[in-house]
């Protein structure tokens, strides 16, 4: 053994201690963090595209204190009894991505982060909560977002930041359906905005310590689709914060009739779908929540059984993987406290969502454990989910159609609050273990970081193409009586600039 030590070379010394980095990093119990491209997703490590087969988890138990309480974290170490088990039950279903609307960031997560990671589970995190001014007031700007928002919102990025498995931050969900003093839903567009602007700048002023993980939010599927995609794209203050980095719809459109096997059969889908292209949206698009639950279908006596051919299309068909990233049906349990009839029956109830639910009827998660209890529906999900292959396109070889920000719809006004004064939380660099490896150990993007209350410039893609566009469209968008060819007729420079950008560009 020492005799044939002493006779490698040191270019196979090095080799060999490569190849030793190469299986550690491989070993490691924390997944590849996932980067994006365009409009998808990839894994860091092996370059191939991340599709998201998603689950909503929100394990409400049926009886206790805690059955009516709405989007509690189940998540933290100290219910690792209630989350254990179901983990276990989604990695069977084929999940790889569970989405939360909620979290406790002043409890650990490490146990939940790290069971995830081994069972090849990323988290897409919801940074809003139930309690008071932590999520978007349904009032008029700027007091729909409070300055206690801005805390929290540091809090949970220092808190889910450090995990490797972190797929994204949703700084609020379904917002366009506060409208109690704006019918349109536009009533919260501002305060999302400015609090977007706020929670990018601040990650990115964590960026020596931290990977800078995806921020975005997530809709309700209102009409018009493109003044949500638009405005929360477009970009405000000349600042690249003020735009998602990724958008999640909660669309619930295919709602499984015995006649829909084919995607060319769901109208549906394939208008959302045009929809989608017609914008020309250049980052992700998810799918934040679906699984329609109003379908014809009886399964062993269980009515309204979903099929979710939608889950298997959205990761098959040229169609849809060109437009959305994938999706998290809803959900994994009926909360029964959304049921018309309060109890799990075998008939139709519109708020009988979840691929299962608990048993027994009075369980509590303390005293009464409870037990999941799978739908028929459970094994088509499974299916879909199981049986869809990965995707072979690799980072290299994609190249993104489209590079621009849109433009701020008309009408809708981008005049942002300021930055909320507030203390700033220190930047986590916690690096949490698992099985013995660290998490939150890989090279920082050091070259985006920006102290809160500094813009970052947005690219020369997006600002280019955001000018071509205004002088295209810019005499129909001010109400000129010109038209935009006339617009640019008149000037040559601005016509010449214009094309000589889209030449380079494309």
């Amino acid at each position: 053994m020492f005799y044939m030590a002493s006779t490698i070379s040191p270019q196979r010394s090095m080799a060999l201690l490569w190849l030793c980095v190469v299986l550690a990093v491989t070993w490691s119990a924390w997944l590849p963090p996932i980067i994006a491209k365009g409009n998808k997703f990839f894994y860091s490590d092996s370059g191939l595209e991340f599709r998201i087969k998603g689950m909503v988890y929100s394990p409400q138990p049926n009886n206790g204190d805690m059955a009516k309480v709405e989007n509690y974290d189940w998540t933290a170490d100290d219910h690792e009894s209630v989350w254990q088990t179901h983990l276990a039950i989604m990695a069977e279903l084929g999940v790889n991505t569970i989405r939360l609307y909620s979290v406790d960031p002043s409890k650990s997560h490490d146990k939940f982060m790290c069971a995830c990671s081994k069972l090849g589970m990323y988290v897409l995190v919801g940074m809003s909560a139930p309690c008071k001014n932590c999520a978007l007031l349904d009032k008029m700007p700027p007091t729909c977002y409070p300055d206690a928002l801005f805390s929290r919102m540091q809090m949970v990025y220092n808190a889910f930041a450090v995990y490797d498995n972190t797929l994204g931050f949703s700084v609020a969900n379904e917002n366009n359906l506060l409208r109690s003093l704006v019918e349109d839903g536009t009533q919260t567009l501002q305060c999302a905005k400015a609090l977007l602007r706020d929670v990018r700048n601040y990650a990115s002023s964590c960026g020596e310590t931290l990977r800078q993980v995806p921020i975005g939010l997530d809709l309700a599927d209102v009409l018009p689709r493109n003044r949500w995609i638009q405005y929360y794209d477009c970009i405000a203050e000349d600042n690249e914060f003020t735009r998602a980095e990724w958008l999640g719809f909660n669309p619930y459109v295919e709602c499984d009739t015995k006649t829909r096997f084919k995607y060319t059969q769901s109208t549906a889908l394939q208008v959302l779908m045009k929809e989608y292209k017609e914008s020309d949206y250049s980052r992700p698009i998810m799918f934040g929540e679906f699984g329609c639950n109003l379908g014809v279908n009886t399964i062993d006596g269980w009515q309204c059984q979903r099929q979710f051919n939608d889950a298997r299309w959205m990761n098959e068909e040229r169609d849809m993987t060109d437009r959305i990233v994938g999706g998290s049906v809803f959900e994994f349990t009926t909360e029964k406290s959304h049921l018309r009839n309060q109890s799990v029956t075998k008939g139709k109830d519109p708020g009988k969502y979840g691929v299962g639910y608990f048993s027994p009827d009075d369980c509590d998660h303390d005293t009464t454990p409870c037990t999941f209890q799978p739908y028929p529906e459970f094994e088509n999900l499974k299916e879909a989910y199981t049986k869809t292959k990965n995707s072979t396109l690799s980072i290299n070889d994609f190249v993104p159609a489209l590079k621009a920000a849109l433009r701020c719809p008309r009408l809708i006004p981008t005049e942002l609050r300021k930055t909320p004064d507030v203390p700033l939380l220190n930047c986590s660099a916690r690096m949490p273990k698992c099985d013995g490896f660290k998490s939150n150990n890989g090279p920082k993007d050091q070259a985006r970081v920006v102290k809160v209350g500094d813009k970052l410039a947005p690219t020369r893609e997006a600002l280019a193409v955001k000018q071509v566009r205004a002088a295209v469209e810019g005499s129909i968008g001010s109400g000129s009586s010109f038209s935009a060819a006339t617009n640019l007729a008149h000037d040559p420079t601005t016509t010449v600039m214009a094309l000589l950008v889209l030449i380079a560009l494309i």
